[in-house]
């Protein structure tokens, strides 16, 4: 019986010599990861920190040095709500932890949530912080208020790239039309109406700016150009010229916008169409993720060579979109909305339209810095009289869809590749026609 107590006290502390050793082993490999990620941090690798820290955290979590650490990493790596979880645990054993708090004011900024990062900046502000930390503090909450609309904001882009179409001229792919007022004669088209493919460069930029009079009311506006110079088709060049100007009103989860707009079309470098107007828009904020709008719109159309075509049009439209919560940060929109547009030369009535259309889109994050997205709309354009040429009510019904991806390879920069397609369906042939357009843009943003 000894015998037997005594070979059992044996194996049990040689079972406890291994484990023990086991655990020697460990700790220091456990903390050599741990100094590993502190040096990452510090040459600015906050990915990698993150992924060695994180496989750490169940054991040491509520140890204040390794949840400031990974609270960091986490933050500065764009983990924003892990980051979040780890630096709580840090304030809950030292509440004026300044390098916590303010990692968390980062988080909240990234998150969208400005009211309390500027909460969290604005309490290390008071906590006479060093003059080095209070320029951080002081640029982000100047930043702050530009997101909230407190502060005068100005923006600019320029964007530039290329690109194939094939059909520059949104033409027919039919060589002859039979015209019914003349018996049903085939006509030739002349050249310029066939369908033609052609590459490009493109050309755009705008300014623009918003100021706020007061916290609910803030005036914008902006200026945008695009040019695109086909290589072969120069005929069918165009250019356009934007000008916005107007006034947003903002109330709880409410905001109106009132707008001018003023718009011309070029083709060939020359006049093609002028528009001007004004749009109105409520919106509303339902939740943290749901949003919903009305708006309304008046347009004066006017064109250079064929004024027979000037018109009034009306349109009356709803949005809503929705947030989901997922890492992908995935959003889709739903729109509808109604037009006419009303010729105002006399004997003009064919050229009078009812309009009906919907849009659906949405957009996820599907890398580190890169967003896909899509969207596709339908449009029904039913004329109110007969066309003198053809001798029947004009029923057009077109569809599109368009699928890009934005890369942003550093901050104000963005890559953009991009395909669309456009078929239009219509009851006469002269005006049916499909287009599909491929292009890569470079963007550069500036904020000041």
């Amino acid at each position: 019986m000894l015998r037997a107590h005594t070979i059992w006290l044996i194996g049990c502390m040689w079972m406890f010599s291994i484990l023990s050793a086991s655990v020697l082993a460990a700790e220091p490999t456990t903390h050599s990861a741990i100094q590993h990620a502190e040096t990452l941090i510090q040459s600015g690798d906050y990915e990698a920190a993150y992924e060695t820290l994180l496989p750490l955290e169940q054991q040491f979590a509520g140890n204040l040095h390794f949840d400031d650490l990974l609270g960091k990493a986490a933050v500065e790596s764009g983990h924003y709500s892990q980051g979040m979880f780890a630096l709580e645990r840090v304030l809950a054993i030292e509440p004026n932890h300044q390098a916590a708090r303010a990692n968390i004011a980062k988080a909240h900024f990234f998150l969208g949530e400005v009211a309390s990062s500027k909460t969290e900046f604005s309490y290390l502000l008071n906590q006479n912080p060093s003059a080095a930390t209070a320029i951080a503090i002081e640029k982000y909450l100047s930043a702050i208020d530009k997101a909230m609309g407190l502060s005068a904001t100005y923006q600019g882009f320029l964007e530039t790239g290329i690109g194939w179409d094939d059909n520059v001229n949104s033409a027919t792919s039919a060589n002859t039309i039979s015209v019914p007022v003349f018996g049903g004669l085939n006509f030739a088209l002349a050249e310029d109406a066939k369908k033609k493919s052609d590459s490009f460069l493109s050309l755009s930029g705008g300014a623009g700016f918003r100021i706020p009079s007061s916290e609910r009311v803030a005036f914008f506006g902006n200026l945008q150009f695009a040019k695109r110079i086909n290589q072969t088709y120069h005929a069918f060049e165009t250019a356009a010229i934007d000008l916005n100007l107007g006034m947003q009103i903002k109330h709880d989860d409410n905001s109106v916008t009132l707008a001018l707009q003023d718009g011309h079309f070029y083709v060939d470098d020359a006049s093609f169409r002028h528009a001007y107007g004004a749009t109105a828009q409520w919106q509303h904020t339902l939740d943290a993720r749901n949003q919903a709008s009305l708006y309304g719109q008046y347009a004066k159309l006017e064109y250079e060579d064929s004024p027979i075509r000037d018109a009034d049009r009306y349109v009356l439209g709803l949005n809503y979109a929705h947030a989901f919560e997922a890492s992908t940060n995935p959003v889709v929109y739903l729109g509808a909305y109604v037009a006419q547009e009303d010729a105002v030369k006399a004997n003009t009535r064919f050229l009078d339209q009812d309009i009906y259309g919907v849009r659906a889109g949405g957009q996820l994050v599907v890398a580190p810095s890169w967003l896909a997205y899509l969207s596709a709309g339908y449009e029904s354009r039913d004329f109110k009289a007969e066309d003198l040429a053809f001798l029947r009510k004009r029923k057009d019904d077109q569809y599109d869809i368009t699928l890009g991806v934005n890369y942003v390879p550093a901050r104000y920069w963005t890559v953009k590749p991009q395909i669309s397609l456009i078929k239009n369906e219509s009851n006469i042939e002269l005006n049916a026609f499909d287009r599909a357009t491929m292009s890569i843009q470079i963007r550069r943003d500036f904020d000041w």
